[in-house]
């Protein structure tokens, strides 16, 4: 009778410490591993909310000389994104410059300037790269050294419309006495649900006034604050001009 007391005794011993090595050793390694878990999953959602930013990035940049023969080289970044970006790197042809700088959505920046090495009938490329890993190519033509002096193809005007969805637009740029306006003025169909974008070529530098209508009712109505005067002086400014206008509350 007592030995079987004794077993009986010894075996619910085995029991209780076979439950404290699960409570001890099984159930906290439970607990680490949905740990894990839950970090990984955080992880994976921060990555897919940088993948989200990283696609709705959307930037210009303008590069443009100091003077007609300097060395030296700026480049004008505009977000025209949804956004705010970081510029982090900025590459002429094959050198790459560290920098700095955040933007908003819908803002700017002038970077450098960036002394760079000049070769008669050379071309200058520029890249820009954001902290989220995009590059984007200058919008602005080609720069070109030529016999001691920057050559740049074409000289432009970039309008952004900030739209009201189904809306119509038009745009036309007159230089300052009005004998030169577009060629043929640019008119959207109402189908663009994100903001106009569009660039108007110029064929010196000089005055330049931009007009931005919209259609209300049957009419073409002035946006608010437009006409919009612009200057083009190049080099030492970029040879593409942004200028925005609001057709969100017309």
């Amino acid at each position: 009778m007592y030995h079987e007391r004794r077993k009986g005794i010894s075996t619910i011993m085995g029991t209780l410490i076979f439950v404290g090595i699960l409570f001890t050793s099984v159930i906290p390694m439970y607990l680490v591993m949905k740990q894990a878990d839950n970090i990984y999953t955080q992880n994976v959602h921060k990555m897919e909310i940088s993948d989200q930013e990283r696609a709705r990035e959307a930037i210009e940049a303008h590069t443009y000389p100091l003077t007609s023969t300097s060395n030296q080289l700026n480049v004008k970044v505009t977000n025209t994104g949804v956004v705010p970006v970081k510029i982090v790197r900025v590459w002429i042809n094959d050198v790459s410059y560290s920098v700095s700088t955040s933007i908003a959505s819908q803002g700017n920046a002038v970077l450098g300037p960036f002394t760079v090495t000049l070769q008669n009938g050379k071309a200058y490329v520029t890249t820009v790269t954001t902290e989220r890993g995009n590059s984007f190519a200058s919008t602005s033509p080609t720069l070109f050294y030529i016999n001691n002096y920057w050559f740049t193809p074409s000289l432009g005007i970039h309008v952004i419309v900030l739209n009201q969805a189904a809306a119509k637009y038009k745009i036309c740029v007159y230089n300052e006495d009005k004998t030169w306006n577009s060629t043929k003025p640019y008119e959207t169909q109402g189908t663009d649900n994100q903001d106009i974008a569009w660039t108007e070529l110029v064929p010196t530098q000089g005055n330049y006034e931009v007009e931005v209508k919209k259609k209300v009712g049957g009419s073409w109505v002035d946006l608010p604050n437009t006409p919009i005067d612009v200057e083009i002086v190049w080099p030492g400014v970029s040879p593409v001009i942004n200028v925005v206008a609001d057709g969100r509350g017309t």
